[in-house]
Order: structure tokens, then C-alpha cells, then sequence
């Protein structure tokens, strides 16, 4: 079995068609053809259907494609040796929502660079969606991401730290009541890890807001309210600095349930060098303790 031609059915499946395919790969449809006419003999399968100009999967297919990505990527880890034994190099991918990739991950990667400088990274910043499936797929090495605490069968779970919310206001705001009949509530988008708890302290405080904005940026929504277009509630270490500027009033909330940092990574895949030095650093410099199991 040659590795190209795994990779050629992996980018298929991606694509979703053979023309598709190649056009990602730079290579000639006929050649997308080959690579996968030759896998199928290798394996003795059919991998999929050609339906008109639909390509489908067949369930030996979609079985085998679980194993091509564990396929992809210990063959990328295993380039990343280096021959030099006492240095580590390679790439790491992150996907992260926007508060940890601005306010948490930069410090902890000027120290993991200042100790591993032949390191490539790569961060993608995730609005929330498909994050950890990315991961389940080997799209990414790591996950970061804030929520309520969780552990997932396949995955390790790695708290960081404990995050404290609040609300924050326009710098002119003074206490007192009506706060949402003065201004709009901010909502990050649906798909934010917190949103729902957000909107329950907002039920169970009895101030359903009447007028609302949304915004899939942290950064959009804090620059937001210090323009003194609505308020909103976020993390503390989002709005820290500002707050010390005087830029912004922020009000810490208790939230309806703890909400944690947290860093997840597959714990069926090999763990390159570069991956267990990263996850050496995350342990610690935050002390941090690896969960893994049942989605709690």
C-alpha cells in the first residue's frame, strides 16, 4: 500500500469528488483515478460508489477511512524524527477559541519556543464548530477551548485552570438598576462554548434582555462596550487589562456551573516528541491533571 495513494482517498473523501480531489492535490484527474484503483486492489475492497458525478462511500470505505487518518498521521509524526536525539523539532497544530488563542496561548508558547525553537506552530482560531471533531480526524494535534468540564472516551482532557466571569460595562457605568433598559446585551455566536450559561444567568436573574447584538469576535464584542454600544458578560482574563486602563467597569458573576480552560488531545494516536514536550509544559504550568473517559 503506498502512503501517496492514502493520502489521494483521504483528500477524496474531504472534497467530496475525484475532480475536486485533484484540483486540491495538483494532480490530473486521471492520476486521482489510479491511486485509488490501485488501493482498492491493494485492499481487495471497493472504496466507493460513482454515482453519476456523485462519489459516495461504501461502509468498507467509510471503515477504512478511520484507518487511513491514523495512517496520515503517524506516517507525519514519524518524519518529524530527528536525528539529532537530543533536539526537538516538528510541527504542532493548535485549534483554539479566540480568548485562550489571544489571552492564554501566547505565553505559553514563548516559553515552549524559548525551550524548543525548531518547533513549527500552527494555531487556527475556532469559532466553536467542529473543533473536536478536527481532532477525532488528526486535523489538528490540540484543542483549546473554555467550557464546562468534560471527558470524551477517545480524548484526554487536560484543565488548566478555573476562569472567572463577569459583566462588563461601558467605563462611564455607574451601579444601580436597569442595566439592560440602559443598553443591548452583546451574545457571542451560537456555537460558543458558553453561550447557554451565559443566557441562563441572564433567565435566572430575571433580565432577559429586550435588545440584543452578537458577534463572533471576543475582541469585537469588548471593543463593543467600551465604545459604549451594550455590555455583555465574558471571561475576566478577556477584559483584565482593559479594566485596569479604566477602559471598561467589569462585575464578577458566580456562573451556574464551574467553567474551565481546557486542552484535549487524542489519546489513541502516538504522541510525537513535540507533543509530549507541549503537553509536559501545559502540565506544568498549570498543575494540571489528565482526565480521560466517558463524556461526563
Amino acid at each position: 500500500m503506498d502512503i501517496k495513494h492514502v493520502k489521494t482517498f483521504c483528500a477524496v473523501v474531504k472534497h467530496g469528488g475525484f475532480s475536486k480531489a485533484a484540483e486540491a492535490l495538483s494532480y490530473a484527474q486521471s492520476t486521482v483515478t489510479m491511486h485509488i484503483q490501485s488501493l482498492e486492489h491493494d485492499l481487495d475492497l471497493r472504496l466507493f460508489d460513482r454515482l453519476g458525478k456523485k462519489t459516495i462511500l461504501t461502509e468498507p470505505g467509510k471503515r477504512f477511512h478511520q484507518y487511513a487518518i491514523e495512517l496520515l498521521a503517524i506516517y507525519e509524526k514519524a518524519k518529524e524524527i530527528s536525528k539529532e536525539k537530543h533536539e526537538v523539532t516538528g510541527s504542532l497544530n493548535i485549534t483554539a477559541n479566540e480568548s485562550v488563542a489571544v489571552y492564554l496561548l501566547p505565553r505559553i508558547l514563548k516559553k515552549f519556543k524559548e525551550q524548543h525553537p525548531k518547533v513549527n506552530i500552527v494555531i487556527e482560531a475556532s469559532s466553536g464548530i467542529n473543533e473536536l471533531q478536527r481532532l477525532r480526524e488528526g486535523e489538528t494535534d490540540v484543542v483549546f477551548r473554555i467550557g464546562e468540564k468534560q471527558t470524551f472516551e477517545e480524548l484526554t482532557t487536560i484543565p488548566l485552570r478555573l476562569e472567572k466571569f463577569g459583566w462588563i460595562m461601558p467605563a462611564g457605568y455607574k451601579d444601580g438598576d436597569g442595566l439592560l433598559q440602559q443598553y443591548p446585551f452583546i451574545y457571542t455566536e451560537p456555537e460558543c462554548s458558553y453561550r447557554k450559561l451565559v443566557h441562563q444567568v441572564l433567565l435566572e436573574n430575571g433580565t432577559t434582555p429586550e435588545r440584543t447584538l452578537e458577534s463572533s469576535s471576543i475582541e469585537v464584542i469588548k471593543q463593543s462596550v467600551i465604545a459604549n454600544l451594550g455590555v455583555a458578560i465574558l471571561p475576566h482574563m478577556v477584559t483584565r487589562e482593559a479594566e485596569a486602563k479604566g477602559d471598561l467597569v467589569y462585575r464578577e458573576i458566580q456562573m451556574p456551573t464551574e467553567i474551565y480552560s481546557q486542552a484535549y488531545y487524542h489519546k489513541n494516536r502516538w504522541l510525537s516528541p513535540v507533543m509530549k514536550a507541549f503537553i509536559d509544559l501545559l502540565s506544568k504550568e498549570f498543575d494540571a491533571t489528565e482526565m480521560s473517559g466517558e463524556l461526563s
